[in-house]
C-alpha cells in the first residue's frame, strides 16, 4: 500500500511540473504579442512608421560601428603625464650605525657641532633612531641622490664612515637646487 502511495504521489509531481512549463511557454509567447502590440500602437502615437524605425537603428548602428581615426599631426604630440612625486622620499647621509645609544647621541652631537663651525649654505637636522638591532644617526634631508653625494663628501672629511642612504625625508627641510653647501673658509 505504501509503495503504491508513494507511484501516485510522484505521479502527481510529474504531472505538476509538465502543466507549470507548459504554462509558462503560453504566458512568454502571450507577452511578446502584447509588447509588439504595443510598441506598433506607440510608433503609432509618436508619427514614426516601421521604415523610419528602421532608418533610426541603422543610423545608430552605423554611428556606433564609425571608427573615427586621428590625424597624424595630432597623434605626434605626446601627452606628458604628470607624475605625483612623493616629497617624504629621498636621501640622508648616515654617519653612525651601531647597538650603544650613548655613542649615537655623542655622534649626533658631535655631528651639530661640527657642522654650525664648518659648513655654511645648509644647517642639516640630526635624526637618531633605533632601527633592530642598531641605533642609528642620520642627517640632512635631500630629494636628489646627487645633492647627497656631494654633501656627504665634505662630510667624510670629518665622519669617514659617512655614506648615502635612502630614508624618508622632511620636505621642508629640504635645501633648494640653488643652495650652495660648501666647508667655511678659515
Amino acid at each position: 500500500m505504501k509503495s503504491v502511495t508513494k507511484i501516485l504521489i510522484n505521479i502527481l509531481l510529474v504531472g505538476t511540473v509538465f502543466v507549470a512549463c507548459t504554462t509558462s511557454n503560453s504566458t512568454i509567447s502571450d507577452t511578446e504579442s502584447d509588447n509588439s502590440e504595443m510598441s506598433e500602437s506607440a510608433s503609432e502615437e509618436s508619427g514614426t512608421s516601421d521604415s523610419e524605425s528602421d532608418l533610426i537603428s541603422s543610423l545608430s548602428d552605423i554611428y556606433s560601428s564609425n571608427n573615427n581615426e586621428v590625424p597624424n599631426v595630432y597623434s605626434r604630440i605626446k601627452k606628458e603625464r604628470e607624475v605625483e612625486v612623493d616629497l617624504t622620499k629621498g636621501y640622508r647621509i648616515q654617519v653612525y650605525s651601531g647597538q650603544n645609544v650613548f655613542e649615537a647621541d655623542t655622534m649626533a652631537s658631535r655631528f651639530r657641532a661640527w657642522s654650525d663651525t664648518t659648513i655654511t649654505g645648509y644647517q642639516a637636522e640630526t635624526y637618531t633612531f633605533f632601527k633592530t638591532p642598531y641605533y642609528r644617526v642620520h642627517v640632512g634631508d635631500f630629494h636628489s641622490r646627487d645633492r647627497a653625494l656631494s654633501f656627504s663628501k665634505l662630510v667624510k672629511r670629518f665622519f669617514r664612515d659617512a655614506w648615502v642612504v635612502y630614508d624618508s625625508v622632511n620636505p621642508y627641510l629640504v635645501p633648494d637646487d640653488t643652495t650652495s653647501i660648501r666647508l667655511q673658509e678659515l
